[in-house]
């Protein structure tokens, strides 16, 4: 569809709520690390657990959050999990935080975890149905932003005596999930949802509310019909996403697993597979979790911030800017550069942010190891945090979508559970040379976007999904139509309309 036709703000409204819930959480746990570990006198596995326990009811939540979109639509599920979870995890942390008890923590940050990775899963899908062409990466992309948002707004409730105002911390994820399920709520239906359920006129209403125009409607009309009879799903008697949950929860599960395996789109999943690892494998979310920690254990201060301002936290919230500005520029290039440069770029810049990290903490700088990070996650926010959402928007049909996105946000999650574990022991263990690791991770992520993911900016979905399953390499060039085959293609959808009745 040539862009400019419809409008965009409801996918950039869904977008730029999606992530804030995440971003939040990962920023208060790390701002609040300190007071916690006092609090209910963790050790460094303890304190692994207790970060990472968030991300693993994030994999969870993942399967959860594809059943739900697939049986009851995007912004109503997306808006029933963030308020049940935010309220019931903010409770249990509190309570527990209260009562000194760390596997009640835990458990209430499994709670939230879960809340956060239905939407992870929701807001790509929902956003990369509901987006034009022209502007799908701006809009996957501020995803990312969103996540950053939710970080800032976190970071600053810690810079002041964070110790004094625990309670109210731990229970402000259930204000934020308040409002942003609200917005959820009140948001415009995907299309292509509704047209899966059989209700055509629904997807044409919610189309009109977008702001697009008759002739508008009916294109996309047409290109949603043309993609269901290829799947073998219409108002025919073909299976739409008609399912309840249980049973959308057991496909999400094990359809997730068999399209890796041996499905028509196995190779868009395991390259997806692949980049949710080494996204998460080179601490690209630990980095911000443990910074304060980072930089207390630098400055040999054992305190719990007992002062009126935590500075470590302070230092925390610059990395967390680097990361906003790396996101932005991302969302300004994402379309227009392409998303093989930023991954290529931005993962290789990220491996040398490492190597001057550790020279910085090898040499007791904050300064060179504040330095170091911001490079890192500055290059790494620029490319892979926010460029991974929108090839995961990208890479499926709306037939393996659901089950698709729901493993790969499952596997992002558990890797950043494995890598939060791992972070407090491998710094207390071989100091520096955690970033080295770290660093090899980012180097290796250059050498696998280079041999395995093509260009998609500019390429409608249904090319993009072709070009998965005939087997093309990364250096492989997915060819652009032309505005001449483009027009043909819709003239020819819109024959085939006609011809079938449609």
């Amino acid at each position: 569809m040539a862009p400019g036709r419809r409008g965009n703000a409801h996918a950039y409204r869904f977008a730029l709520l999606g992530g804030l819930s995440l971003g939040y959480d990962v920023a208060l746990v790390g701002g609040i690390l300190p007071t916690l570990e006092r609090t209910l006198a963790l050790s460094a596995a303890a304190r692994g657990v207790v970060v990472a326990s968030a991300k693993l009811g994030g994999a969870l939540g993942a399967f959860v959050g594809a059943a739900l979109m697939r049986s009851h639509g995007r912004g109503r599920s997306a808006s029933a999990m963030t308020l049940a979870c935010s309220a019931c995890g903010s409770a249990a942390t509190w309570a527990s935080a209260e009562a000194g008890d760390a596997t009640g923590m835990a458990l209430g940050r499994v709670a939230l975890g879960v809340g956060v990775g239905g939407v992870a899963v929701i807001a790509p899908a929902y956003c990369g149905e509901t987006s034009e062409v022209g502007a799908r990466g701006s809009v996957g992309a501020c995803f990312e932003l969103s996540v950053c948002a939710g970080m800032a707004l976190a970071n600053a409730l810690t810079w002041f005596s964070p110790q004094k105002t625990l309670g109210l911390v731990l229970f402000s994820p259930a204000v934020l999930g308040f409002w942003s399920a609200i917005v959820f709520a009140m948001s415009v239906e995907s299309p292509r949802w509704l047209f899966r359920r059989g209700d055509e006129n629904g997807a044409r209403d919610a189309l009109r509310a977008t702001g697009a125009d008759a002739a508008t409607v009916e294109e996309e009309i047409g290109e949603i019909l043309a993609e269901e009879r290829a799947l073998g799903i219409g108002f025919d008697g073909g299976a739409g996403d008609d399912a309840g949950f249980w049973r959308s929860f057991v496909e999400s599960t094990v359809g997730g697993v068999r399209e890796a395996m041996s499905g028509d789109e196995r190779r868009a999943v395991r390259l997806a597979l692949a980049m949710a690892v080494l996204n998460q494998m080179c601490a690209s979310t630990s980095v911000i979790n443990y910074g304060s920690s980072v930089f207390r254990r630098l400055a040999n201060d054992a305190s719990a911030s007992n002062g009126d301002m935590d500075v470590y936290n302070m230092y925390t919230g610059v990395i967390i800017l680097c990361k906003t500005v790396g996101v932005a520029a991302s969302i300004a290039m994402v379309d227009s550069v392409g998303r093989r440069p930023l991954l290529l770029f931005g993962s290789a810049a990220s491996g040398f942010g490492l190597c001057v990290a550790c020279f910085g903490y090898a040499a007791k700088s904050v300064g060179w190891t504040l330095f170091g990070l911001c490079a890192f996650i500055l290059a790494f926010s620029s490319s892979f945090a926010s460029v991974f959402w929108v090839l995961v928007s990208e890479l499926f049909s709306m037939r393996a979508k659901s089950s698709a996105i729901a493993l790969v946000t499952a596997t992002l999650f558990a890797s950043g559970a494995l890598s939060d574990s791992i972070f407090p022991s491998m710094i207390s263990t071989i100091g520096a040379g955690t970033f080295v690791v770290y660093a090899i991770v980012c180097f290796a992520s250059t050498t696998f976007v280079y041999l395995y993911i093509p260009e998609t900016a500019r390429k409608p979905l249904k090319e993009i999904q072709s070009a998965m399953k005939s087997g093309l390499s990364g250096y492989a060039e997915i060819h652009a139509s032309s505005e001449h085959e483009d027009r043909g293609t819709r003239v020819e959808l819109a024959v085939t309309r006609d011809t079938n009745g449609g």
